[in-house]
């Protein structure tokens, strides 16, 4: 029996054999099963009265509303309001079930924490800070094994998505990870696995160096795919000290490394391309030719591994990126799972949207996207975010609640334009000009607040708008409520 070194809040988790008994009571063990996608069994996770099982036939929703969308009527950039396991099964109901190039998940850690957005409308420290619960990491008294009972079936219904050439990517940290490598291998099959990720997200500063064991400051990204799944990871650039670099019969810059195992048969190809590197002694080297970064350096182009260092921290990126949401990843981040894992076109869907960090990298990237959540933080932080940056955006949900309180607004107009000042509330999260269409808010102008800068305070719009009727001003807080108020824009 292999034990694990982990501990969680009631006893220890153990792999081993099983006979048909059952195991002790509260514990975690495994037994051999034979996953889908391999021919040999693997050892699987156990607990009591376990309620997870793969197989289990997830009900296609035929429920699909739209509640809100921007003047260009489009699909390619959704918000479906809801819990992953229910935003999966609409997804089934509209026939996106085997679609869908990358899933990325970004699920509750398992941290047993509860979790506050924070939105700095000073942008200092010491300025105005507005405060709202996003979401809750706790499981009750049964711990671990209501969290994997969350996780598994979201599991399963992510993965049930995805292409035969299409990727799942977990992000979790120390917590959880060994679990959902587990459940992963029984859902798709231990050959699904392609790489495990390690990301340092964070510094070994302050608490996490005084803490008398070695920084937890990395977290554990789990990458599995179909049968025809391929990455195509992208390069880095890596200063080359200048002792090292030598000059060919061509003036090329390069840097040499001993040929390693490449085969008589590579170096044979290397030597036709002009890449090997004979020493007097003898001794065979591969060239790596060398190109100057913006820094005017010399550098090797080398692929990235699946050990992350190089891409910073959400603290280290600009302040007009970070939305105060606590468990916001940086762009960079999701930049580089999008590009190594989908071509411009293709979906990619995030059932734990949180901030919206994938679907304005998916949008970037040239991608379609579907995002889902069910809190009214992430929706309202989501939604903000992916107007600022100019996607098409669609909801999809039921008419959620309109606040008593109307917006305060007025609007003046000429022959060119129409111009709608916006006086209560003060300080939106975002607000937007638009119209009702059937049940449908649509929306025509927006403006969102950026971390220390207050959102626009007027719109000027002077085309979009059917300026004859009535229009409708929306403001939305950072926990979700939403204020309406309709006005007069018929000529004077």
């Amino acid at each position: 029996m292999l034990l694990l070194a982990q501990k969680i809040g009631i006893k220890s988790v153990s792999f081993e054999r099983l006979s048909s008994k059952s195991g002790s009571p509260g514990r975690l063990h495994a037994r051999q099963r034979r996953p889908r996608s391999s021919s040999a069994s693997w050892p699987v996770l156990e607990w009591p009265d376990r309620q997870f099982q793969i197989g289990k036939p997830l009900e296609a929703s035929t429920a699909w509303r739209v509640s809100e969308r921007a003047a260009v009527d489009s699909d390619d950039a959704l918000f479906v309001v809801g819990d992953a396991l229910d935003v999966a099964s609409k997804l089934r109901g509209k026939g996106y079930e085997s679609s869908v190039k990358i899933v990325y998940l970004d699920p509750p850690f398992f941290s047993k924490e509860d979790y506050v957005h924070e939105a700095r409308l000073d942008g200092h420290a010491s300025g105005r800070v507005v405060r709202t619960d996003a979401f809750a990491d706790r499981w009750g008294g049964s711990d671990v094994i209501a969290y994997l009972e969350m996780l598994g079936p979201r599991l399963e219904a992510a993965t049930n998505l995805l292409r035969r050439d299409g990727t799942i990517w977990l992000h979790l940290d120390y917590r959880a990870a060994y679990f959902a490598r587990m459940l992963l291998d029984e859902i798709m099959g231990p050959r699904a696995f392609i790489n495990e990720i390690v990301w340092r997200r964070a510094p070994n500063l302050g608490r996490q160096a005084a803490s008398h064991q070695f920084g937890r400051t990395l977290d554990t990204i789990l990458v599995y795919g179909g049968p025809d799944a391929r990455l195509l990871p992208p390069t880095r650039l890596e200063p080359i000290e200048e002792s090292a670099i030598r000059f060919d019969d061509e003036g090329r810059p390069f840097t040499a490394a001993p040929r390693g195992d490449y085969t008589d048969a590579s170096i044979v190809k290397l030597a036709a391309e002009g890449r090997v590197h004979t020493t007097a002694s003898g001794k065979v080297y591969i060239k790596y030719f060398l190109v100057k970064n913006a820094g005017d350096v010399w550098c090797r182009e080398r692929r990235v591994d699946a050990l992350w260092t190089d891409v910073p921290p959400l603290r280290h990126v600009s302040a007009s990126e970070r939305t105060g949401y606590p468990t916001q990843k940086p762009l960079a981040l999701l930049e580089r799972i999008i590009a190594s894992a989908s071509k411009p076109g293709e979906l990619v869907v995030d059932l734990f949207a949180g901030s919206g960090t994938t679907g304005e990298a998916a949008y970037r990237l040239g991608r379609r996207f579907i995002l889902g959540d069910l809190g009214a933080v992430s929706r309202a932080t989501a939604r903000a975010r992916l107007l600022r940056a100019g996607a098409p955006l669609k909801i999809i949900s039921e008419p959620g609640p309109i606040a008593p309180e109307p917006v305060v607004a007025s609007i003046e107009r000429d022959l060119v334009q129409s111009k709608v000042t916006l006086t209560s509330p003060e300080d939106p999260l975002c607000w937007t000009v638009g119209a009702i269409d059937g049940e449908v808010y649509v929306t025509h102008w927006h403006a969102a607040r950026s971390l220390g800068v207050r959102g626009k305070g007027t719109a000027m719009t002077s085309s979009g708008l059917d300026l004859t009727s009535a229009i409708t001003v929306r403001a939305y807080a950072d926990d979700g409520r939403v204020w309406q108020s309709h006005l007069d824009a018929s000529p004077r």
